[in-house]
This record gives structure tokens, sequence and C-alpha cells, in this order.
């Protein structure tokens, strides 16, 4: 240990002692570990993780951060209170992104709308002329063990044989997973599904849609035990069917586990070139794991689709089942319905970015408002405004502030206002994506064949664009388009309040995870990650640091300590979730890192594979070759099981 490291985190550990602490065992368990940063000797043993981070963070303190560091000691020094002037100086070593391009955040706007701004070089060739005919609509259906043994009547068989599994080993977490046996009235897949439903009936009133179109939508449904996997299929069928007909109607709904992808690749085995390209194929295409491998599942299914089963389809969009098109509002505010907002010549236009790089704006983003705030108008940030001076782990790292920023720079942009693109010559590309309204038309996921890794486990909606964010191997590179007023009401907290609650716990370290994930992800992209992170900062970029370890930690070490930071048990059970999912990334970083640059270049060849044999299926359809007419008979009796009839 360094004496510069421990003398810092010495004037560091003063700064906490004024705070309302916790007085239980987690509170000092990091109390203990503030003392081993500071050369002290722990006043108890420390446990998982906390003893691994000791080294490394004085490593990261020397390799990056020792002399960055020394204004903030000459502050701590001085003994400043907690102040504007001192919390800028941490920002400026250890959260830069809540400075970005700007000190004052109401000057970041329109300085990061300026960065985003895309000259339109020639508008969509072809624009979608019919929603419902051209957009596969797609959704993740996630299940866990129920929260009791309770059920509705008549599934009593299923919930208990789900509730056995419960005592298995978690193999993931997800933010707000439907327990087994939810009643309807509460299960986000009903809820969703029904709010599509409802959308359709509003597009044919309006003329929109013909009086007999259906909307086509694939579902993933993965678990968080692999017990489940045999469950997950009949419950949501379960659901859907006492949910009745009126519920679902004018959907074609086809839902997909982890046994249907692989029959997937069975099908489409003659296309792929051997045995070993099918299997790097099978570690990657599937539902069952990190948020990231269900996500580039459901933008891969549509392609495949599309080629198989109906070739109108150009187009897929990515909908979270907790939240529905607010057509009344989208229409009274927009002059548009949410099908008309997806027929724009902006998608799929091309244009020239503010450095001069050619761009394809291949994919589309909407964006969100909560449903406690629709009232207040369409266009009502979901993320509040932070003001006054943070507390706690935020005066280390405050992701509301730029999510607070780049939310209002991209998401809530409405073209033709003062101060923003016409929407016609300029429009705004969108790096702050939300994993609930996007889309990428067929033709750009086939030429640039973005993927997110299956380690990402959040932000995997950010992550996709990575893979392809400096790739101009086709002369342009692929972005997602802004449409302007594309909104869906977010009300997850409206009927689902104890699934989100449940899933709090994981959320929150997953978000710490996540440090490293993006961090050492980013460093193997293509352009290195300072170029990486220059363009994605400053939401997307805060969480790429050359500090992951000293953040991660000290963010779970400060909400140990404060009061707020839940019960004695839910820290307990924090810390004991924290030790699983961080401690390898302190006990051998780059081993991770190694792992996650190897997973990736695996990942990488095997979606290039999957889009191949896609190709490749098509030329064969095209001369009726035999053996794609057995492919299409067989994904076609594939599809009929997965089919939820009602």
């Amino acid at each position: 240990m360094s004496d510069r490291a421990k003398k810092f985190y010495s004037l560091f550990r003063g700064i906490w002692k004024d705070l309302d602490r916790a007085g239980d065992e987690p509170a000092a368990i990091a109390d203990a570990f503030l003392d081993a940063l500071s050369g002290e000797e722990p006043t108890v043993p420390l446990p998982s993780p906390f003893k691994e981070a000791v080294g490394l963070l004085h490593s990261e303190f020397e390799e990056y951060g020792s002399e960055r560091f020394l204004e903030i000691e000459q502050l701590l020094e001085s003994g400043k209170p907690v102040e504007d002037t001192f919390v800028r100086t941490l920002w400026m070593v250890l959260f830069p992104e809540a400075l970005h391009l700007n000190d004052d955040p109401e000057h970041q706007i329109p300085l990061l709308r300026r960065k985003r701004t895309i000259t339109v070089d020639q508008p969509a060739a072809e624009p979608l002329t019919d929603t419902v005919k051209q957009v596969i609509f797609t959704s993740n259906v996630l299940l866990s063990p129920p929260m009791d043994s309770t059920g509705d009547a008549g599934d009593e068989d299923i919930v208990a044989s789900a509730q056995r599994v419960s005592n298995e080993q978690q193999l993931y977490w997800y933010d707000h997973p439907i327990p087994v046996g939810t009643p309807l009235e509460n299960d986000e897949a009903v809820y969703g599904l029904k709010g599509l439903s409802d959308t359709m009936r509003f597009e044919k009133s309006r003329g929109t849609s013909s009086a007999d179109s259906r909307m086509t939508v694939l579902l993933s449904v993965s678990v968080t035990h692999e017990g489940l996997r045999d469950l997950a299929g009949p419950w949501l069928k379960r659901q859907l069917t006492k949910a009745g007909e009126e519920a679902v109607s004018d959907l074609d709904i086809y839902a997909f586990t982890e046994d249907d992808a692989a029959s997937v690749l069975e099908i489409l085995r003659p296309w792929f070139n051997g045995d070993s390209a099918l299997n790097e194929v099978k570690q990657t295409f599937g539902v069952d794991g990190e948020y990231g491998r269900h996500y580039s599942f459901l933008k891969a299914m549509p392609a495949l689709w599309s080629v198989l089963m109906d070739q109108e389809k150009r187009a897929t969009f990515k909908i979270d089942l907790d939240q529905v098109f607010p057509q009344e509002e989208l229409t009274a505010e927009t002059g548009k319905s949410a099908f008309e907002h997806f027929q724009t010549p902006l998608w799929g236009a091309l244009g020239r970015d503010e450095q001069g790089r050619p761009i394809e704006l291949g994919m589309i983003a909407g964006g969100l408002v909560n449903e406690k705030d629709i009232g207040a108008g369409l266009f009502t940030p979901d993320i509040p405004w932070p003001t006054g001076i943070p507390e706690g782990e935020d005066l280390i790292f405050f992701k509301q502030r730029p999510m607070a920023v780049s939310t209002r720079a991209e998401i809530m942009t409405r073209y033709g206002t003062p101060g923003s693109p016409d929407g016609v010559s300029e429009a705004l590309q969108r790096i702050h994506v939300t994993g609930g309204t996007n889309g990428i038309l067929l033709d750009s996921l086939r030429k640039h064949r973005p993927f997110t890794p299956s380690f990402v486990g959040r932000a995997e909606d950010q992550a996709y664009i990575l893979s392809v964010l400096n790739d101009n191997r086709h002369g342009r590179m692929l972005r997602y388009i802004h449409a302007s007023g594309l909104l869906m009401r977010h009300d997850k907290e409206a009927f689902a309040g104890a699934a989100v609650k449940a899933g709090k716990l994981g959320s929150y370290v997953g978000d710490l995870v996540r440090m490293f994930v993006f961090s050492a992800y980013a460093g193997f992209l293509p352009g290195g990650g300072q170029a990486v992170k220059d363009d994605v900062d400053p939401f997307t970029g805060c969480f790429i640091s050359k500090l992951p370890a000293t953040l991660a930690m000290l963010r779970l070490t400060l909400h140990l300590l404060t009061l707020d930071g839940g019960s004695t048990d839910e820290r307990t059970e924090m810390m004991s979730l924290a030790a699983r999912r961080l401690s390898p990334w302190l006990e051998n970083p780059e081993k991770m890192s190694r792992g996650l640059e190897d997973t990736w270049r695996r990942e990488h060849r095997a979606w290039n594979a999957f889009y191949d044999a896609l190709d490749g299926l098509e030329g064969s359809m095209a001369r009726n070759d035999s053996s794609a007419v057995r492919a299409r008979e067989a994904f076609e009796d594939l599809a009929a099981g997965c089919r939820i009839s009602v």
C-alpha cells in the first residue's frame, strides 16, 4: 500500500463522520473497510468482497488517480464542509460525467444536443407504410419463483412446483421478474399484451390499420432459476388463457423458451459452416442468461421470421411489458398515433454526424413518460431534475445528473422547436436509449449485425450499439434515429410494485457489476475505450471508468453506512450478493476482462455465422431447394407449438 493512498483514504473517511449512520454489522464492516483503506487494522474481520478490494483500490489509485487526487487532498486537509466546491472537486476525479461539456447541467443540454445532431443527406428510400404488416413487435417475459405459496384457484400445481425451485441456486437477476403465481391484475406480461391489443383497436378505429390486420408479437421467456424452464411456457399460456381472448385480440403471440431456441438452430443446421460454427452459435443464441442474451435473440428472431414466415416484415421494435402506448395523449400532443410515428422518413435515412462521419440511421428510439407524470403532459421527463447537494454515495457517483441531462437533450427533443433540429434537414441520433422503445430495420440488422454480449446483465439496450459503434466496414456507421414524440407510458409502479421492490436488491448490485463490465468491454472494442467513451458520454459513458473497483466499492460502502440504505437484513443480503457477484472482479480483474474479450470475440463470430446462415437459407429459398422447403415447414411447426392460442 502506498502512503499517499493511505493518506487519501484517511482523509476521505473523515468526511462521513457527521452523517446519519447505521449501527449494525453491515455498517461496522463498511467502517472497517475504510479503516483498512487508510492503512489501519480493521476493527472487525473483512469478509468478501471487501477483503479482496483493499489492494485493488490502492492499485487503481496509484495507476490512475494519484496525481489527480491532489486537489481533493488539499480540500480535505482544509477541513471544508461538504459543499458545492468540494462536490465538484470530487466529481472532477471520480465522476467527470457530471460535469460533461459544461459544469452547469442546464448548459450541458444544448451542447449535448448539438453533439448528437445529424445532417440528413438522404431520407429513407422506402419509409415504412404499414406498421402492422411491416413491423414485428417483441418483448421479454422474465419469470422467478413465487413470492409465497398462494395462487389463483386451479394454479396450485404449477405454483407448488415453482415454489420448490426457489431452493435452487439463483442463476440470473432481473429488475422486476414476474413471480409464478402472480395474480392477473399484477402480471406484467398480461398487462403489456393487453396494452398492445388496445393499441391495435385504437389504430383500427383511426383508420391507420385495416380492420382485419393482426400484429405479430414474438416473446422470449427467461427464468431466474434453471428449474423454472419447464414451467415457464405453460405458466404464461395459462395466464393469457385466464385473461381471455378479448384481452389479447388482434395479436398473434409466439413465446420462445431456451429449448425452442435450440430447436431453431437445428432447423438452420444445413446452412452453418460445420459443427464448430454451429456449436458457437448454440452458446450464444438463446433466452436464458443475463439480459444481453435474450435481447440479442429478440433482434435476430424477426430477421429469421421475415425469411421463413413473412417476407413483408421489414423491421422489429421492442417494448417492455410494463409500458403501453398512450394513444389519446400521442394524437392530441403530436398529431400522430403510435403506428404513424414508425413511418417517418428519418428511419433509414443517411447522413453525417458532427464529426462528418457517414451515418446510417437504421435504428429507431423513442422514450418514456411515467404514469404518475403524464397528467402534466406527454413530454414530461421520466428522470427528475436533480437539485441541491447530493448525499451519501451520490457524492462520488451521481448518475442521476447525466441521466437527467441526456434524457432532456436526447429523449425529450421535439423537432422544430427552438434549439432543436428541424427533423428534415437535421435530426438527432440517440445514444441514450431504453430497452422498451427501440427498433431496427431488418436490412440494417443483417448488414451491420449488432448484438449485446451475453455477459451484459444491465443496460443491455445501451450496450447493443457498442458492438458496432466504430465499425465503418460498410461505408457508414449504424446509429439510432430519435423518433420525436414516440413515447410510451411507464406503468410498473402502478401495478407491479411488489415485484419491483423484490428486484431492487439485484438491480442495485447489478449496477455495481455494470461498472466492471462496461469499463472492460469498452477497452477492447474497436477504436479503444477512450474513443467509445467520448461517443457515449455522459450517461452510458459514466459506467466506463478507469476506476471501476474504486467507484463500485465506495458506492457499496457508503450505501451500507447510511441509514437510508435499508434494513439490517437487506444490507446483510446485499453484502452476500455483492460478495458473490463482485469478488471475481476484485480477485482477478485482468482474468475477468480477458474472459469478457474472449466471450465477445466468440459471440461476434457466432452472430456472423448466424446471419451468414440466414443469407444462405434465403438463397436456398429463392431457388426453391428442397432443404429450404423442409426448413420452412419445420419452422412453421415449431412456431405453431410456440403460439399462444387463447
